[in-house]
């Protein structure tokens, strides 16, 4: 039996001897984190803000606000392909 064959997950693998599990990757750690200020990229090569990383909900999404707390496109999840480092 492979090991893809075993393995529940395919973050769980089975060491040489077929008897211990161990991770085999991680979850991405996020590249931003809460209370970073970013700037959001339009399309055509603008931007908008800068604003507050509010929550990272999700792996590579966040949501953004102001400064004085208000959410930025309704609270919308945001692809954190689109904000850059202010």
């Amino acid at each position: 039996m492979s090991v893809s064959e075993k393995s529940p997950s395919p973050r769980i693998s089975f060491d040489e001897d077929d008897k211990r599990p161990y991770v085999a990757s991680y979850v991405q750690k996020p590249i931003f984190h809460v209370g970073d200020k970013v700037y959001l990229l339009i399309s055509g090569g603008s931007r908008e803000g800068p604003y507050t990383i509010a929550s990272v909900p999700a792996t590579g999404k966040c949501t953004l606000s102001l400064d004085n707390g208000q959410a930025v496109k309704n609270g919308a999840e945001i692809d954190m392909d689109h904000v850059e480092s202010a």
